[in-house]
């Protein structure tokens, strides 16, 4: 399944672009995240008692994310949260390899071979094509600083591990009954009448005073904690600031187009790409390898503007400004604004946020590498760091306000739901049905007439559908749901009837029923297996390690400063 979508992903050869840059920049941005300072770290971490060193946690990161991206059949965006679980799955596979080579598990080379020649892409009228293969290897893993025999290896893990998947799948069994209450769960007809009551129902009726509201604050101060802020001075280099289309010439267009020829073909009636001409397509090409190389040209003014901050042997560097000037570029000093925040006076990504909260007021470290951005590169320096606090209340009293109301309201909701549910529940005990027994109290009852979770809840709105299917699986004719939580509300329901299956249909579905819930058990034991070995390795991460003495104020590296 890891490589299965080769062929999806490999047609598109800027795809195979993009996805080789963010790969590269999720190295920069894992390297980033790993250290305060610019030398590197003998260890990424612990694992079975012994130090791991970063140039192999790197090693195992980049199989990690190769085998996500394949999996999913394009890249992935490399986020904060992101970077964070492929970090934890590069921990884990390094602890099922480590144990897989205890445990003797191998894979013979032609198994390797085998795997690589029988995906789809690599095959063509039944037979592995070499040529194809080839170009895989010089068209993508030659943009990732990957060679074949990396790539193959990174096949190899993937084998051991599926094996050391399989071995533990063996203890997984589902029991005939299992079998028989999933069938039940899709396959019953049920017949429910619901109430659904919405916060907004009873938003006019809820007022809340000074004292509640202060109330509200001094019981809940971490809610509304400002988080750390910095404000940081960056220098732009403008991608347009580099455009030279005359410096472009017919030979680079003509290579261009003859390496990227599927781009600028169409499709015939019968399936084969038909190649526009080379004179219709030039333009284009032009701006292209135009903008590409203004791109790269800023990157390197950026990289050249980073090495001139560094201090020289005697220590000693220009200011920020200072090298500016040199440079030719300008200054611009951002607000204060914290991890989470979206810098909305630039257009950048959070990676322009983690650059930013990586730096340190060392001479090495207050600036940071280039960052890119939709327009430009940015070069970012400390200015100013401030630590989280909880604010003032008159500071954040419309907030305190609003959270206030919403407690209200969803108190208030749930209080008249438990008022209604007890009402309902003893007029149904007593023969009446749900829309006889809340018929004086004018709120409205729903019915579903017979469905199942086959066919599907007959309601028009994806939260009432999803959370009512789900509880009343677990009831039975003639029973009154607890009160069942909705984003904007809560609701509850009566089973008027719940009519079994026809058992002579599990018998055709039986096996292959089965054979799904098994596979999602085994999933699940994979997983706590994996937790399993962390645990008894005495897994330790630097990274989660310094993200947690950062938040507890254990790092000591700088003391709190004055609030903006």
């Amino acid at each position: 399944m890891f490589i299965s979508k080769f062929n999806k992903l490999i047609r598109n050869r800027l795809l195979w672009g993009i996805f080789a840059f963010i790969v590269v920049i999720s190295f920069v941005a894992w390297g980033t995240q790993t250290s305060g300072t610019r030398e590197s770290e003998e260890a990424a971490g612990k694992l079975f008692g012994k130090p791991v060193p970063a140039d192999k946690f790197r090693k195992e990161f980049f199989n990690t994310y190769l085998s996500m991206a394949l999996m999913f059949g394009q890249p992935l965006k490399i986020t904060e949260e992101m970077n964070d679980l492929l970090r934890k799955l590069t921990w884990r596979r390094m602890a099922v390899m480590k144990t897989a080579q205890e445990m003797d598990l191998a894979v013979a080379p032609d198994e390797v071979t085998g795997t690589i020649e029988q995906q789809p892409f690599f095959v063509e009228n039944g037979q592995f094509n070499r040529k194809r293969y080839e170009a895989f290897v010089a068209s993508f893993l030659s943009k990732l600083g990957a060679s074949e025999a990396q790539f193959e290896d990174q096949v190899r893990e993937e084998l051991i591990i599926n094996k050391a998947r399989m071995l533990v799948s063996q203890a997984v069994w589902v029991a005939p009954l299992e079998v028989a209450q999933a069938f039940a769960l899709v396959y019953d007809t049920f017949d429910v009448s619901y109430v659904v009551l919405r916060s907004d129902e009873i938003r006019q009726k809820i007022k809340v005073g000074e004292d509640e509201a202060r109330k509200y604050f001094e019981e809940h101060k971490e809610e509304f904690k400002v988080p750390e802020q910095v404000r940081v001075k960056y220098a732009a280099f403008p991608f347009d600031r580099y455009l030279d289309e005359k410096s472009i010439t017919a030979e680079a267009m003509r290579a261009y187009y003859d390496e990227n020829i599927e781009a600028y073909s169409t499709k015939t009636t019968n399936g084969w790409s038909d190649p526009l001409p080379f004179e219709d397509v030039k333009g284009k090409i032009k701006e292209r390898l135009a903008r590409e190389n203004a791109v790269n040209t800023a990157a390197d003014r950026a990289l050249d503007f980073e090495v001139m901050l560094a201090p020289d042997r005697s220590g000693k560097a220009p200011t920020f400004e200072a090298a500016a000037l040199t440079a030719g570029v300008s200054v611009a000093t951002s607000k204060y604004f914290s991890l989470q925040e979206q810098v909305d006076w630039l257009d950048v990504g959070s990676d322009f946020n983690q650059a930013a909260f990586s730096l340190r007021m060392t001479d090495d470290d207050y600036f940071s590498h280039p960052v890119r951005g939709a327009g430009a590169y940015y070069v970012l320096g400390l200015e100013k760091r401030v630590e989280a606090r909880i604010p003032e209340y008159e500071e954040v009293k419309d907030r305190v306000y609003a959270a206030a109301e919403r407690q209200a309201e969803e108190e208030g909701v749930n209080d008249l739901a438990l008022a209604l549910r007890a009402a309902a529940s003893k007029a149904v005990r007593d023969g009446k049905t749900l829309e006889q027994a809340l018929a004086p109290t004018g709120v409205e009852v729903l019915s579903t007439g017979p469905f199942s979770a086959k066919t599907g809840f007959p309601d028009d709105n994806e939260d009432v559908v999803y959370a009512l299917t789900k509880s009343i699986m677990a009831y039975n004719a003639g029973e009154m749901t607890e009160l069942i939580p909705l984003k904007d509300g809560v609701a509850f329901a009566w089973i008027k009837s719940r009519t079994g299956a026809d058992r002579s249909a599990l018998a055709s579905i039986r096996n292959d029923l089965g054979m799904y819930i098994r596979r999602k058990r085994a999933e699940t034991v994979f997983h706590e297996w994996q937790e399993y070995l962390l645990k008894q390795a005495g897994f330790e991460d630097k990274v989660e390690k310094a993200k947690a003495a950062a938040v507890s104020g254990e790092d000591g590296e700088e003391q709190p400063e004055e609030s903006p």
